[in-house]
């Protein structure tokens, strides 16, 4: 038996003889003819929402970045007032301690390590400077903190220690070159010293490779002159 084909569910709204694509709401002949400024004003139109929410967003960055920048500035100025005022009342070893993580606290620390390896107490010489290679990284202040650290090591009785820092030291390339010198210097005269001819060339041969390394280049050709 034949049953008459059902009548597919239509919308209501829309008449039965006419099928609409809404696919193509603008004729391509008329969007041909539509202008510039039009073609913008529909994409604003469709797209405003979008577009005025990325640009909020691109304003809260912007906004979040200068304020950063604002109050960076002003708590650097803040650790220098901080850092004069330590200098000055003689406690740029407690500025260096509590700011151990800055690098003008590190710069502190580098002060009060030099002035105590002067003055021979190689203990307190090492606790400052085993702080400032700590938060140092300019490669000039981080290579004379860590030498600092080695010779204090040394004089401290740590001998070993301290040469094995000096060698870590011509072996850092992070470091800058006038540090590796320093350290290959004495590395070298100490090697001269206990008869080791082949690591003093190696070490002398490391300082005269150094296009930066003028003044250790003199000075180990003095100090071969005067042992030959």
């Amino acid at each position: 038996m034949n049953h008459p084909p059902k009548k597919k569910h239509k919308n209501p709204l829309m008449p039965e003889d006419e099928v609409i694509d809404e696919r193509h709401l603008i004729d391509l002949e008329e969007s041909a003819e539509i202008s510039f400024e039009d073609r913008v004003s529909i994409y604003w139109m469709e797209n405003k929402s979008f577009l005025i929410g990325c640009i909020t967003v691109l304003l809260l960055v912007v906004a979040g970045y200068q304020s950063l920048r604002i109050f960076k500035d002003r708590s650097e100025i803040a650790l220098q007032a901080e850092y004069a005022e330590a200098n000055a009342s003689e406690t740029l070893a407690d500025f260096a301690k509590a700011n151990s993580n800055k690098a003008l606290g590190g710069f502190a620390a580098l002060s009060i390590a030099d002035a105590a390896y002067t003055a021979e107490d190689y203990e307190k010489a090492l606790e400052f400077y085993n702080l400032a290679a700590a938060a140092l990284t300019e490669p000039a202040l981080a290579g004379r903190a860590q030498l600092g650290q080695a010779f204090a090591l040394y004089q401290n009785g740590s001998t070993d220690d301290g040469l094995a820092k000096l060698n870590a030291i011509t072996a850092d390339s992070s470091l800058a070159e006038a540090a590796r010198a320093e350290a290959a210097y004495h590395l070298a005269v100490e090697a001269d010293t206990a008869g080791r001819s082949a690591e003093f060339e190696s070490f002398a041969a490391q300082i005269n490779d150094s296009p930066l390394a003028g003044q250790w280049q003199q000075r180990l050709s003095y100090y071969q002159q005067q042992t030959q």
